[in-house]
Order: structure tokens, then sequence, then C-alpha cells
């Protein structure tokens, strides 16, 4: 999601403890799968901190690993936004979701499935669970 000069962006808002893996002080985790060069570029400020609007959505953008354009796009963005001093900082494996596509994901984990179809990682990890305990329907 790109910001606009409408929003109102605050980098100093705190979101509590930062846990293991979780992207700074926002609401996303990452769980690392070494099977792709796709991810997200986020962008992070000097001090440590990724670059979040109220809501805690950090700026970023959708990339293949060491894609210097779209680093750039994401640059030429945290500048207009009036952060043009920091970094892209990459994380494999993790895409963006709308909040519609989130209260998605919830409902399907709420009936046991996995919450996203496209979780390649989760898909593999379910296949390995079927053919090493079958589905218990036998």
């Amino acid at each position: 999601m790109w910001y606009t000069c409408g929003m109102n962006i605050d980098t100093n808002k705190d979101f509590g403890q930062v846990m293991k893996n979780q992207i700074g002080k926002t609401k996303v985790t990452v769980v690392e799968e070494p099977f792709s060069n796709y991810g997200i570029y986020v962008w992070q400020l000097p001090s440590g901190k990724f670059f979040t609007d109220d809501n805690g959505n950090a700026l970023s953008i959708d990339s293949m690993k060491g894609d210097e354009s779209r680093i750039a796009l994401l640059r030429n963005e945290a500048a207009w936004n009036g952060q043009p001093h920091g970094q892209a900082v990459f994380f494999a494996n993790v895409r963006k979701v709308s909040d519609e596509e989130y209260s998605e994901q919830l409902d399907r984990m709420a009936q046991g499935l996995i919450p996203s179809e496209t979780d390649l990682g989760a898909l593999i990890a379910a296949k390995k669970t079927l053919q090493q305990f079958g589905t218990g329907d036998e």
C-alpha cells in the first residue's frame, strides 16, 4: 500500500514488545522458508523502526530480492512521505494482504483450513503431514 500526503503517518507510534521474527513493531510476523527469492521490501528508518502509518501498516513493496528498480520506487515513496533517510529491508516469502483478505484468512483458519491458499510453505508442510500420517479417514 502506498501512502499519500493525506495520511497522518506517525513514525514514533509504539506497538508494544517486538517478538522474534516480527517486522519491527508492526502486526507482521515472518516465518523464514528458503524456497523463494520473492517477498517484500519494507522501509526502515535510521532509528531501526519501520516506517508505518497510524494503523501499523509498514511502507512496503512486493519484489524479488535484489530488484533495484523496486527498491528505488520504495525509496522515492519514502522520500515523498518525508522519510528520505533509511534503507529497504527484504523479507523473503512475505506478501502484503488487504484487510478483506486478512479477514478471509481468519475465517479459513477458524474452519481448520490453511489460512492463505497461496502460502506455499504451509501447503508443502500439509502435504508432508498427509504423506506421513494420512488423512485420518482410513
